[in-house]
């Protein structure tokens, strides 16, 4: 079955066009400003037409603790995430008891490839390892007890367990310890990315070697930063020139904006922001399931405040039930979604604005759509190496994201209207 997307400004891979184009069976088969209409017709005239959000780094908290063995909630989430744009997501997990995992990576797996997957919302592409193999020193708000380092005697093990469950796309595997873990899990096929470390720039180098691909939420999670000439810096000035995929955090409490507009332009200044993704890296899959007040998360002490757009660290239960008060500003995720991810990003590069370290020229809003397209959907498809996906073009699966775009500079409003999800069409 055909039908046509008419009149919409289609954000293609080389800028954008107003034209139509053409679904068929779940796939784009043409587009463009020449193109007849097939089939019925949906009228986005006046709205973007842009490759599907991918919510690459996403925490479901209440399914990772009280529904791990559910995989019927992870459709809840599938459904909840379309009101945002999203037409596919990871699930990202914490440093949690093994047994727990493994029953919720089953759970994953069991969702990943049932029929509901994809026709009922957003598609689940798999699980994203976050916490389990990270520095106990840069654990944030993961629980330290569940977290095993890469070169402990049972490491190898507990890998091998969590990649048999054959649902895990990304891990996040820290090279402090050495990187013989980062070049197995390589070998066995999974996309290994590094945050919650110390390492320095020549031990990132090291493991880059060995199969790293990506720097988890750059910034966060202790990037041990160093201004010194030696070991190449820390794993902040490592992700900066070394060839790797960077997520970034945009909800401007995790990183301040003009270190976002920093990285940003200095990737792009190096021909390089094929390699920028951003991520929410959030803790429930709408900001309306974060509970008010504090919560738990395994032994971490977490708060919601109502006046702020993320989610707060308290502190740490310990073995005798004392709460061990956590640095201030400790952050345990946000409360962003991808759709005020985009709109955030589209405010930054419209107005003329100065990082720490570079001043930035307005862009024109179909440069900012074109250009924060890449970052929501382009490049974590790229990280995936993802073919079909990632971008309007033809004969690639129809994963859509249609968005009104209104207001002024600096201050548009993003709205989602319809999702398309290979080829259905959810209106929302």
């Amino acid at each position: 079955m055909a039908y046509t997307l008419k009149n919409g400004y289609l954000v293609a891979p080389r800028g954008i066009v107003r034209g139509n184009l053409i679904v068929e069976d779940g796939v784009i088969e043409d587009l463009g400003p020449s193109v007849n209409v097939k089939g019925g017709g949906i009228d986005v005239e006046g709205l973007y037409v842009l490759p599907g959000f991918r919510e690459q780094h996403l925490h479901d908290m209440p399914g990772m603790t009280n529904y791990v063995d559910r995989p019927e909630r992870i459709g809840e989430t599938s459904r909840k995430l379309l009101r945002h744009g999203v037409t596919s997501f990871n699930l990202a997990t914490v440093a949690m008891p093994q047994e727990d995992l493994l029953t919720y990576l089953s759970s994953c797996r069991e969702y990943l490839g049932s029929e509901d997957n994809g026709a009922e919302g957003a598609r689940f592409e798999g699980a994203y390892v976050e916490g389990t193999f990270i520095n106990r020193e840069c654990a944030g708000a993961q629980p330290p007890e569940f977290i095993v380092h890469p070169n402990e005697p049972q490491a190898r093990r507990i890998l091998d367990a969590i990649l048999d469950t054959r649902v895990v796309k990304l891990i996040n595997i820290v090279p402090d310890f050495g990187v013989d873990l980062i070049r197995h899990a390589a070998s066995r096929g999974v996309t290994v990315g590094c945050g919650h470390c110390k390492a320095t720039g020549r031990l990132l180098e090291e493991a880059v070697e060995a199969g790293l691909r990506f720097i988890v939420h750059l910034t966060n999670g202790a990037m041990s930063q160093s201004f010194k000439p030696f070991e190449g810096g820390g794993a902040y000035e490592a992700a900066l020139t070394l060839p790797v995929f960077i997520e970034l955090i945009v909800d401007g409490y995790h990183v301040d904006f003009k270190y976002i507009s920093d990285i940003i332009e200095r990737r792009i200044q190096k021909g390089r922001m094929h390699e920028i993704i951003a991520v929410t890296d959030r803790l429930f899959p709408t900001p309306e399931d974060a509970p008010e007040g504090t919560f738990r998360m395994f032994n971490v002490v977490c708060r919601k405040l109502s006046e702020e757009r993320v989610l707060y660290t308290e502190g740490y239960v310990d073995d005798e039930g004392r709460l061990v008060k956590a640095p201030p500003f400790t952050l345990c995720g946000s409360l962003l979604t991808m759709d005020e991810a985009f709109e955030n990003l589209l405010n930054l590069f419209t107005v003329k604005h100065s990082g720490y370290m570079i001043d930035v020229d307005a862009r024109s809003l179909e440069d900012a759509v074109w250009l924060t397209s890449r970052f929501t959907s382009t490049n974590p498809a790229r990280l995936e190496s993802l073919n079909n996906i990632g971008s309007l073009e033809r004969g690639k699966r129809a994963d859509i994201s249609i968005l009104e775009i209104e207001g002024s500079p600096g201050k548009y409003e993003v709205k989602v209207k319809y999702v398309i999800v290979g080829g259905e069409v959810f209106e929302i």
